[in-house]
């Protein structure tokens, strides 16, 4: 009876007489003949075929529990929601079905993650409630999901109405602690429905009587963006294992998504989309060009997104501050030579990406060239553009989100972040694009005060500091900072590690963390101590526990806690003397393990590590040495720590 699902969904859409109130139309009538008995008008014809031929996908990805601006207080999730109600809206009244769907970092370990033990019970809960609300079809697996542990996954997974997909991760050896809830692991190419709460490799949903395969794949640098994977995530690995050197994957995700589309067109699966959370480096990367039966990529992770350069309504309405970098959707071509389609959306609920799609008969991509194709901004101004077109006069939240971040903001914690710590004098820069790739005056300010915290929790040698750009997750818009600010800001709230290196391991870590310089990625160096000149024409040099022959580090200067400066490289030659000399340096506890590639400093002496977190720390070295005031103008034509020569 697929037939009779059809046709009542239609007819409920467009009021067809008898059908709406529950006739029945056999399998054995074709379409023809229903137009004939019925006589409908036009429009039940378009509707009919926009049901069966056409798709609305709405997007995002990388939100990271980051509901509300922690500078203006903009309640981002809300406007969120009613954008998605708002699109729903303008695709049911053209008759043409919805897939919602995340491609990653639904979490991370800030402020309103962490609210969610007070309000639901466990840490992230909230996030999967509202997701819950808001009809979510399915979640490709990034990494931030597992920021807080093994456990803390698993019970955010027991919650979600939606499978989370991902075709390169093996959960068959997961350790839990006790009392955690089994990890579910569901049937591939079964239903998505079947598999909510479930990990999958893939699974199968019908819209418009149309059968659409899902297939996630989660970035090939998973294990080493993960603080301490072998603690917190333990048993988790690679579908196929990982490099114990290097924590790659040793089989290519691209022969697991592969798989997953061999077996979903067994299955009569003819529209299949990839969930891709690349992030911008990948040592796997899946291009279009080495894929086949992949109609859609959403892609994930990335710095930068794509959107059409001239706005039409809501549709392609960019925040004023924001420039796009690509044409959405970016059109591509498989290996067969079929039409691939690549789309994103910018993180932390700031646009939901809108794509219509026709498909033809072999369930190739047909048409998808609708004007309204691309990001919808989650701002009052977009929404008011949006109202007219969905007709609705109004469009707000869906009422149970509000409820969920109502909750949230009532808790002790979020009630708390909203008190003034201070002030600063320029707006202090954690965008994304800036902190991974040149010094930003927010990186230099929690460079200084990773020195100072670390000294003050009594390792008073501390030369040097480096913190990561990945750890930096937003700016600091100011005037006044509120301790919400400095939480997203700093979101992982890592303690400190204190090492001792020899030169040559500090050699060894500045030289990975301009490795990928040239990808925005992470490891970026946002640095107190030392000056650093680079250049990314020389050949990269990533995980490595020690380097005498410098490549891309052209100068690294050194200025150790009692004045003394140490030339460690000049011109690119390295000092042999100071390669063997000791220095001591506070970093994260995340970098400190080995993440980000640091396999110099997993390979350093530690000497202890602080009680507290960064947080605490940015704020006591705002309020007690800074007097409350910030006055660091942000100068990316004039670096002072970190210089990128050559490119």
């Amino acid at each position: 009876m697929k037939g009779t699902v059809s046709m009542l969904a239609v007819a409920a859409i467009v009021g067809v007489p008898g059908l709406a109130q529950g006739g029945v139309i056999s399998d054995n009538a074709s379409l023809g003949n229903l137009l004939s008995e019925l006589q409908p008008p036009l429009r039940v014809r378009e509707c009919i075929r926009n049901y069966r031929n056409s798709l609305q996908i709405l997007h995002s990805s990388d939100n990271e529990s980051s509901f509300q601006d922690p500078n203006t207080l903009e309640e981002k999730v809300l406007n969120y929601s009613a954008v998605v109600k708002g699109l729903k809206q303008v695709a049911r009244g053209e008759c043409i079905p919805t897939l919602h769907l995340t491609a990653g970092d639904h979490t991370i370990p800030g402020p309103f993650y962490l609210a969610s033990e007070e309000a639901f019970g466990a840490p992230g809960l909230g996030d999967i409630m509202m997701f819950n609300a808001m009809g979510l079809t399915a979640n490709g697996m990034g990494n931030h999901e597992f920021d807080g542990g093994i456990d803390e996954f698993a019970v955010m997974l027991r919650e979600a109405d939606y499978p989370f997909i991902a075709a390169n991760l093996d959960f068959g050896d997961v350790e839990l602690g006790a009392g955690t809830p089994a990890i579910r692991i569901g049937r591939d190419g079964g239903s998505c429905l079947a598999n909510r709460g479930r990990v999958v490799r893939s699974c199968v949903v019908v819209r418009g009587g149309q059968r659409i395969g899902l297939i996630g794949r989660a970035p090939a640098d998973f294990f080493n963006v993960i603080e301490d994977p072998a603690t917190t995530l333990p048993g988790l690995d690679f579908v196929g294992g990982r490099d114990p050197a290097t924590n790659q994957p040793l089989v290519s995700a691209l022969s697991q998504v592969l798989e997953q589309v061999d077996l979903l067109e067994r299955r009569g699966v003819k529209r299949i989309i990839l969930l891709d959370h690349a992030q911008d480096f990948t040592g796997d990367p899946l291009s279009a060009t080495s894929l086949r039966g992949i109609d859609i990529i959403v892609a994930a992770g990335s710095t930068g997104f794509m959107a059409k350069p001239v706005a039409e309504g809501p549709f392609n309405l960019l925040r004023p501050e924001d420039t796009a970098e690509a044409d959405y959707p970016t059109v591509r071509v498989d290996s067969e030579g079929a039409t691939v389609l690549v789309i994103n959306s910018d993180q932390q609920f700031r646009y939901v990406g809108n794509l219509f799609v026709t498909f033809d008969r072999r369930g190739r991509i047909a048409d998808w060239g609708d004007f309204r194709n691309g990001p919808v901004a989650t701002t009052a101004a977009a929404i008011d553009e949006l109202e007219p077109v969905a007709g609705v006069s109004e469009l707000t939240a869906d009422a149970t989100v509000a409820g969920i971040l109502d909750a949230l903001k009532r808790t002790t914690l979020i009630q708390d972040a909203f008190f003034v710590v201070g002030s600063t004098d320029f707006p202090l820069n954690g965008q994304r694009s800036d902190v991974r790739s040149r010094e930003t005056n927010l990186g230099k300010l929690a460079a200084d005060s990773t020195i100072w915290g670390a000294q003050q929790s009594g390792f008073t040698t501390v030369d040097v500091a480096l913190k990561n750009g990945g750890g930096i997750r937003d700016t600091i818009q100011g005037p006044s900072i509120i301790r919400l600010a400095i939480q997203a800001a700093l979101a992982f709230d890592n303690t400190l590690t204190v090492l001792e290196m020899t030169g040559d391991q500090v050699l060894a870590a500045m030289e990975n963390s301009v490795s990928r310089a040239t990808f925005t990625d992470g490891r970026f160096p946002q640095i107190a101590g030392m000056v650093l000149a680079f250049d990314t024409t020389f050949a990269p040099i990533e995980g490595q526990a020690s380097v005498t022959v410098p490549s891309r580090v052209r100068d690294l200067t050194i200025t150790r806690h009692d004045g003394t400066v140490v030339e460690l490289v000049s011109a690119g030659v390295a000092d042999a003397t100071a390669l063997a000399e000791t220095f001591v340096l506070a970093t994260n506890s995340f970098t400190a393990t080995g993440g980000d590639g640091f396999a110099a400093f997993a390979a350093a002496t530690v000497l202890g590590a602080t009680t507290v977190g960064e947080q605490a720390i940015l704020e006591d070295y705002i309020v007690n040495v800074l007097g409350g005031n910030v006055s660091l103008p942000d100068d990316p034509a004039n670096p002072t720590r970190v210089i990128r020569l050559g490119d």
